[in-house]
């Protein structure tokens, strides 16, 4: 007898996703962290292909009922990025694809997204500006010894926290003092992507696994490249847990204006010391492993230093394409970004929208000043036009119509409006 096998049309993909939405559904629905529904329209893209899968159906039907999801191809004009985005007149959630293989970590990212998606409803400023001080020797050993402090106090009874986190407070004080210029921008990305993070860390993750977990990120924090502006993806879980055991409720009682250090001592009834000298913070230090931390950051600045170095020459010698931002979209990855004090921030990697065109950017990066003007390095050779896409040191931009290239010197390019 013969038999006739029959091709399986099952998307795999959209079932998996499918099972992911029920996942971050099941986790959100009875959370009593914030005074909104958090789990809502949530988009789960590769950002190659642009196949997106989302939990809701969108107004102009480009996605389609799949096998319990809803399935398509997300139009060019979107930035794709870990983010949240208003399309087809709808906020959405939008996380790439694959989403992480374990299970704490993939919830904790999609909580983390869905925060972001309510934030504007719960009168939370979307501000991340960059913390430029975390990217120096002193600003990343006094951060450092900040959390060493938390991780302190939260190994501890909470009737048996005060010292450590007075002390976590001086830490945090003392950085205050070194960097006064841009020391608020800390407490501006804490009430934004700490917020978002401690939200996925408290909704996302086994609660008998939370301590370890953020034990374990402190213990390898020195190995990050970068905390000028993922500083709060660390300090917002542990600021957040530590009040979340004091007092359960405490996101309640938040805006956009709160501050954890005020937090922490109003419900830990912390009085920080008036007169801090010098020698009592290195006194402090010794305790929170301050030698060796020291010690690895004095390695790390003479190679910051190199970077330092490399990139001004390139962004400052060397012919560059210069861009004036108007209504600018940017994805990047906040981990790695590169402080060039007064020059601005380096991107590693981002792409950029613009009314000009778009562009994405790969090593050696680009340059981005006050979020108003970007720097592209050119070629050895200057840049190479082919049409409306132009190439240079890593990076390629596809030129909207009636935009064009103009090399202002030698050394100058930049885009002008034909109009």
């Amino acid at each position: 007898m013969g038999y006739t096998c029959q091709a399986q049309t099952t998307d795999t993909t959209s079932r998996l996703a499918a099972s992911y939405f029920k996942e971050v559904a099941f986790a959100s629905q009875h959370q009593h962290i914030w005074n909104a529904t958090l789990y809502g329209p949530m988009i789960l893209v590769e950002p190659r292909s642009r196949v997106a899968y989302a939990n809701v159906a969108d107004s102009a039907g480009i996605l389609k009922p799949n096998d319990g999801v809803f399935k398509g191809v997300l139009p060019k004009d979107l930035i794709i990025a870990n983010t949240s985005l208003i399309w087809e007149g709808k906020r959405w959630s939008v996380i790439m694809w694959p989403l992480p293989t374990n299970h704490d970590e993939r919830l904790n990212l999609m909580v983390h997204e869905s925060f972001h998606r309510i934030q504007n409803k719960l009168a939370f400023n979307q501000r991340s500006p960059t913390s430029d001080h975390l990217g120096s020797m002193y600003g990343r050993i006094y951060f450092l010894l900040e959390m060493e402090a938390l991780k302190a106090a939260l190994g501890k009874p909470i009737d048996q926290r005060s010292e450590d986190l007075t002390n976590a407070l001086l830490f945090r004080e003392k950085r205050h003092e070194l960097f006064p210029g841009t020391f608020a921008n800390e407490r501006i990305l804490e009430m934004n992507e700490g917020l978002a993070e401690y939200t996925g860390v408290i909704i996302g993750r086994q609660k008998d696994s939370i301590r370890q977990y953020l034990f374990h990120i402190i213990d390898t924090l020195g190995e990050r490249k970068s905390f000028i502006r993922a500083s709060a993806y660390i300090s917002g879980p542990m600021y957040g847990y530590l009040l979340y055991e004091k007092f359960p409720g405490w996101t309640l009682r938040v805006d956009s204006n709160s501050d954890f250090p005020v937090l922490i001592s109003q419900y830990y009834h912390i009085n920080l010391p008036k007169d801090t000298t010098s020698k009592s913070i290195a006194a402090l230090e010794k305790q929170y492993n301050g030698d060796a931390i020291i010690a690895s950051e004095m390695v790390k600045e003479k190679k910051r230093l190199e970077m330092v170095n490399q990139y001004v020459d390139l962004f400052t010698k060397k012919p560059v394409l210069t861009i004036t931002l108007i209504k600018m979209n940017i994805g990047f990855n906040p981990s790695i970004l590169f402080d060039l004090g007064e020059h601005g921030t380096v991107y590693p990697i981002a792409e950029v929208r613009d009314k000009w065109g778009q562009v994405k950017v790969a090593a050696p990066g680009m340059l981005m000043k006050d979020w108003q003007v970007i720097t592209l390095p050119a070629n050895e050779g200057g840049l190479t036009q082919n049409g409306k896409l132009i190439e240079g040191n890593g990076w390629k931009l596809q030129l909207n119509e009636n935009w064009q290239l103009t090399k202002t010197d030698s050394l100058h390019y930049t885009l002008t409006n034909k109009n």
